[in-house]
């Protein structure tokens, strides 16, 4: 018989299993609050930029010869200053030489005829007077006359241009300046307008610049350039910008005439041009957010902002993008802290937990 000690002892334990065996009930985990990087929305200095480009002369003339043939004589290197008139290339005169003599042959060949024609005209007018001569054989001598005047003038105006041929065998500077590049080399054969070199003539200096397109209708009057390696800033004004964008690039060429610019600026330099557009005074200041705040909608352009642990979207106007940065007009305050990633991952009102970038 058992002892009363060991029956509690053993109601106790399949009490304790019996307990330990039935189920817990199931709890539902609280979902995980996100973390969101943020950024302060700053004010942009894009009022404020630059463009690099190089000083050019504001005539760059390609030189050519007004005839073929080989090149001669090559009397210039590139980077070398010239004056006017100097010669800077010569061609092969021999077959210049024998156009002229052939074209001086020609012409005494007409000059003939035309005299033949002419005392015929006379002899045959003198016979018709005595009427010894048809009208129709006068007629004819006449026409003969006027045909052998005209070859007379065509071979006349052969032999000047073979003449002026001659001149035109050397290729001289039509004004000082200094030689950008040479592309003819002795030996070679050129065609008429064919360029051998090109010459940087002495006058207003430029700086040229690539514009970009987002830049193009901001694009300021004036622009202070800065040459490389220092020196003092020099004030430069827009004189001209192409027509059409450059195919490849999607930039149009733009030309400011530097004023004033100091002694011994050499071509090529590089520049830097520093242009303030309008925005730099304006009274609602371009402010400027990182590219990955903006969130673009069927309703426009929104940032998402953090007020009290939820995110809460705001409507901007987007202006332009500059780089990694987007440029916007906002109610916002300058130093606003914007959401700045995984923008399209939210929704009105969700709770977040903000970390600055």
């Amino acid at each position: 018989m058992r002892s009363p000690l060991i029956k509690v002892v053993l109601a106790a334990a399949a009490l304790c299993l019996l307990h330990g065996c039935q189920p817990s009930p199931e709890t539902t985990p609280e979902p995980e609050i996100p973390w969101v990087l943020t950024a302060p929305i700053e004010v942009s200095n894009s009022a404020q930029w630059s463009l690099t480009g190089t000083l050019r002369a504001r005539h760059e003339i390609p030189l050519a010869f007004r005839i073929g043939g080989e090149i001669q004589q090559r009397a210039v290197d590139a980077g070398e200053r010239v004056e006017q008139s100097q010669v800077l290339f010569r061609l092969d005169p021999d077959d210049v030489d024998q156009e002229r003599i052939a074209a001086r042959a020609t012409a005494a060949s007409a000059r003939a005829e035309h005299e033949n024609a002419e005392r015929e005209q006379v002899r045959l007018g003198g016979l018709l007077s005595r009427k010894l001569a048809s009208e129709q054989d006068h007629d004819r001598a006449a026409t003969a006359e006027r045909a052998a005047q005209e070859q007379l003038a065509a071979a006349e105006a052969r032999l000047r241009q073979a003449s002026n041929a001659i001149g035109y065998a050397s290729l001289s500077a039509p004004t000082a300046g200094v030689i950008l590049d040479v592309a003819g080399q002795v030996g070679q054969v050129v065609s008429a307008g064919q360029s051998v070199a090109t010459l940087a003539g002495d006058g207003p200096l430029e700086g040229e610049v690539d514009v970009p397109e987002d830049r193009l209708a901001q694009l300021p009057e004036t622009a202070m350039v800065h040459p490389f390696g220092g020196g003092r800033a020099i004030r430069a004004r827009l004189r001209e910008i192409a027509g059409s964008a450059d195919p490849l690039t999607r930039t149009w060429r733009a030309r400011y005439q530097l004023e004033d610019p100091p002694p011994g600026l050499a071509l090529g330099t590089t520049l830097s041009l520093r242009f303030v557009t309008d925005e730099a005074n304006a009274e609602e200041p371009v402010l400027r957010v990182p590219l990955g705040a903006m969130l673009e909608r069927g309703d426009g352009s929104n940032l998402w902002r953090v007020v009290e642990g939820r995110a809460e979207l705001e409507r901007v106007e987007l202006v332009r993008i500059v780089g990694e940065y987007a440029e916007i007009r906002t109610r916002l305050a300058p130093g606003t802290a914007v959401i700045a990633l995984g923008v399209n991952r939210l929704y009105e009102g969700q709770a977040v937990r903000a970390r600055q970038q």
